[in-house]
């Protein structure tokens, strides 16, 4: 009788992993995560006022040509972990383009591009979800050459590049235009490219209003946006410039104190920032920010791998710094972290997705005004102790 009921027992046990393992595979999450996310809310204290058009926002990258399908269950999952565990009003959607050589002038989907089919039903999910979307093109060269050493070489070279850089976006700006997402970048970190003639980079936003009347951005790097601006980037069908920001706020890779984070990161970011988006005359987002869970997170802050030890507090630490700094900055319009379930960096159930929905659980506030209008302030965040 006993071995029968031991018999019994162990089959019980090995379906139960069986199925575990099965809903771990398929969502990316464990049974005990979707209990934990079944449970009433707790009481959020109320860390400020966020101006009524500021863009909570969350990146959520996929990849494969049916990343953002309705087949994807992962997706339509981290939706739901993304709303409850951070509040966000906005998600970012990448989409993978691949150009073979730094010479080459033409672009073409790889096995890790979203098709445009698969972009229109994750619009059409992340809608459902609540959310409003932000689509935003990230072009590799070669295996991992970055987008930003593509060299203008010469105006033949630049010609085609251009035409064939629009004609490679076009199906996916008809996608966002027929679901109705609500902002496309025209590009992500070309440092380079931004200085050929402004009359390419005219024609290229001209093209894209005239099949898609969203909100227009074009996103630069944070080494971009602290050298010079480009007279094409004050173009106003430009609503917003992006700024992928990940500019170091140590020069080496140790932890700093929680409560020095804020002051730093205004001194290091902000206020280049600032003189940024008056410059051009419009606000700038964050359309990338983020932190790795490590005790070097701060230090080249870019770099996808590191030896350090995890450190989610500094990570949440980190995220609070930006919070306060930007949330309440007329000339910031917004901010995305990088990145929803992408190792390293991501803040799924660690504190530092408890400080964005801290933040972005806020009230709104609908007589915030931007550049050179009056925020309202909120009250001094108090640092996260570190434990």
């Amino acid at each position: 009788m006993i071995k029968v009921l031991t018999a019994v027992l162990m089959a019980i046990l090995t379906v139960l992993l069986g199925i575990g393992m099965e809903w771990a595979l398929l969502t990316g999450s464990t049974p005990q995560q979707v209990y934990q996310a079944s449970l009433p809310p707790t009481p959020l204290p109320v860390m400020g006022v966020l101006p009524t058009d500021f863009q909570t926002g969350v990146i959520f990258p996929q990849w494969g040509v049916e990343g953002y399908s309705d087949s994807n269950h992962t997706f339509s999952f981290g939706l739901g972990e993304i709303k409850q565990q951070t509040a966000a009003a906005w998600v970012e959607l990448p989409i993978t383009l691949y150009q073979k050589g730094f010479r080459d002038t033409s672009l073409s989907p790889s096995p890790q591009t979203a098709s445009p089919e698969s972009i229109a039903q994750g619009i059409r999910a992340a809608h459902q979800a609540g959310f409003k979307v932000f689509i935003v093109p990230f072009l590799t060269v070669g295996a991992t050459g970055w987008a930003g050493d593509i060299h203008p070489l010469n105006p033949k070279w630049t010609t085609a590049w251009f035409d064939n850089y629009f004609a490679s976006l076009r199906p996916y700006l008809l996608a966002a235009e027929s679901e109705h997402a609500e902002q496309f970048a025209l590009g992500t970190e070309y440092e380079y490219l931004e200085y050929a003639a402004p009359s390419y980079w005219n024609t290229l936003i001209a093209q894209a209003h005239d099949v898609y009347s969203g909100t227009l951005t074009y996103d630069m790097n944070w080494t971009a946006a602290l050298k010079r601006t480009h007279a094409w980037e004050s173009n106003p069908l430009l609503s917003y410039i992006g700024v992928s920001e990940y500019r170091p706020l140590t020069t080496r890779p140790a932890p700093r104190d929680a409560s020095s984070l804020p002051t730093l990161w205004r001194y290091r970011v902000r206020d280049y920032l600032d003189a940024l988006a008056i410059e051009l005359g419009k606000p700038v987002i964050l359309s990338e920010v983020g932190f790795r869970n490590g005790s070097d997170a701060l230090y080249q802050p870019w770099v996808w791998q590191s030896s350090a030890p995890a450190d989610p507090q500094l990570q949440a630490d980190a995220y609070q710094a930006t919070l306060v700094n930007t949330v309440n900055d007329p000339n910031i319009a917004g901010v995305f972290f990088w990145g929803w379930s992408v190792p390293t960096f991501q803040p799924n159930w660690l504190p530092a997705s408890r400080v964005l929905l801290l933040w972005y659980s806020s009230p709104r506030d609908t007589h915030s005004t931007r550049l050179g209008g009056s925020v309202p302030t909120a009250p001094a965040a108090t640092a996260t102790p570190r434990g």
